[in-house]
C-alpha cells in the first residue's frame, strides 16, 4: 500500500490545542495509511509535555525530508497560519470559542483547499461566515487505550473533590467559580477544590484577593493548587484522582479536559454552550444553562476576543449544580456510565481516520 504524506504542523506542549493535534495525529499514524512529517511550532516537543516515547517518535518525524506534494495540516490558530510556507495541498483547523470569527480570520482561511472543525458548534459558526472553501466536520479524539475505567487514581483525598482544569483565563469562568465555592461552601462541607491551571501563581494571587475582598480568613472549602506537569500518559490517572470536573466555561471551541472526564467516568458539570455541546447533554453532564450572552471589549486581551459576546453563567447556578452533584449521586453516576460509553462510540480514533481519509479522498482523489 502506497502511503498518502501528510506535513502536519502543530504546537507540542501543554496545551488544549496541541493535545488536540497530537489525538489526531495519533489516530492517523494507528492506521498506518498515511507518511507524517512533523513541523513542530519552537522547534522540538517541549518536556514533560509528552512522555519519552511519544519524544523520540515525534523528534524523528521532524527530521523526516519535506515533500512539495505532501498534505500540510496545520493544527493552529489561523494567524499562524499565514505565516508557514505553504505547499500546492493545504488544510487548516479552524476552532473558535464564541460567535463571529474574526473577518481576518476568513481570509486566511479561505487561502487553504479546505478547513476542519471539531464541533458543529464552529461548523455552524465557520458557515455563516464569507468562508468560500469546503467545511469538514472532524471531532476531537481520544486513545482509549490511556481513558478508561481501569485506569488507577494517582491521588486519594478523604473529601468529595471538584477539580476545575484549564489555562487561566478569564473565558474559562474562574472568576464565577472561585466567587461560588467561597460564598456558597465551608470547611463543615466535606469538599475541595482543586486548580490545575497553566499559571497556578496568578491562580494563587487571584485566590487571595478575592478571600480578602469577600473579607473570608477562615472557615471556608479547601483550596489546592496543582503545579505539576503532567505528559500524556500519566494525566488520566491524575485526572481519575477526582470526583466531578466544574467547568463554567464561557466559551469553548471544544474543551477536551470534559472529554477526558467522561472517559474515565467522572461526572462533569459544564455550560451549555459552544464547542463542549458536541458532547454534554442532558444524558451525559449536569449543565449550566447561560442566562444570556455579554458583549465584553476586551477578553483576557487576546485579539480574536475582541468585541465578541459570551456565554453569561451565573454565580448562584453554579453553586446550585455542585450541590446537585453532591446531593444526588445516584443519578450523577448514571449520567457519568451513559458519557462514557457514549464518548467511546463518538470520539474513537477509527471514526476520526475514517473521516479525514474520507476528506482527503474528496478533496485530492
Amino acid at each position: 500500500m502506497v502511503k498518502r504524506k501528510i506535513e502536519y504542523i502543530l504546537f507540542l506542549n501543554q496545551s488544549g490545542y496541541s493535545q488536540a493535534a497530537q489525538n489526531v495525529l495519533s489516530a492517523l499514524l494507528e492506521h498506518g495509511k498515511y507518511d507524517i512529517r512533523l513541523d513542530v511550532f519552537g522547534g522540538k516537543p517541549a518536556r514533560p509535555a509528552v512522555s519519552n516515547e511519544r519524544y523520540e517518535s515525534f523528534v524523528k518525524m521532524t527530521k523526516k525530508d519535506r515533500d512539495p506534494d505532501a498534505i500540510q495540516i496545520y493544527h493552529c490558530i489561523p494567524t499562524l497560519q499565514k505565516r508557514i510556507n505553504k505547499l500546492k495541498k493545504n488544510i487548516g483547523f479552524a476552532t473558535f470559542e464564541t460567535f463571529e470569527p474574526p473577518s481576518n480570520w476568513v481570509e486566511i482561511l479561505n487561502k487553504n483547499n479546505a478547513l476542519i472543525v471539531p464541533s458543529m458548534f464552529n461548523y455552524k459558526v465557520f458557515a455563516h461566515t464569507k468562508i468560500e472553501k469546503p467545511i469538514f466536520y472532524i471531532p476531537h479524539c481520544l486513545d482509549f487505550n490511556l481513558y478508561n475505567k481501569d485506569v488507577v487514581s494517582m491521588k486519594k483525598y478523604s473529601n468529595f473533590t471538584f477539580l476545575f482544569m484549564g489555562t487561566w483565563k478569564n473565558r474559562k469562568g474562574y472568576a464565577q467559580l472561585l466567587e461560588a465555592w467561597l460564598t456558597g461552601f465551608t470547611d463543615k462541607d466535606g469538599v475541595n477544590l482543586v486548580i490545575k491551571t497553566d499559571k497556578p501563581k496568578s491562580a494563587e494571587t487571584y485566590i487571595t484577593k478575592i478571600k480578602k475582598q469577600f473579607g473570608i480568613t477562615k472557615g471556608f472549602a479547601p483550596i489546592f493548587l496543582e503545579k505539576k506537569v503532567f505528559d500524556e500518559k500519566t494525566l488520566p490517572s491524575y485526572v481519575k484522582s477526582f470526583d466531578c470536573l466544574i467547568l463554567p466555561t464561557l466559551g469553548e471551541g471544544f474543551g477536551l479536559c470534559g472529554l477526558q472526564c467522561m472517559a474515565l467516568k467522572i461526572p462533569v458539570i459544564i455550560s451549555n454552550f459552544s464547542g463542549c455541546k458536541e458532547y454534554a447533554n442532558e444524558e451525559t453532564a449536569t449543565l449550566l444553562e447561560p442566562k444570556g450572552y455579554i458583549l465584553h471589549n476586551n477578553m483576557d486581551g487576546i485579539p480574536q476576543f475582541k468585541n465578541k459576546k459570551w456565554a453569561f453563567v451565573s454565580v448562584n447556578d453554579i453553586k446550585d449544580s455542585m450541590r446537585y452533584v453532591l446531593n444526588n449521586p445516584i443519578v450523577v453516576k448514571k449520567k457519568a456510565e451513559f458519557a462514557y460509553d457514549y464518548v467511546r462510540e463518538n470520539f474513537n480514533y477509527q471514526k476520526v481516520e475514517k473521516l479525514f481519509t474520507e476528506m482527503i479522498g474528496q478533496l485530492y482523489d
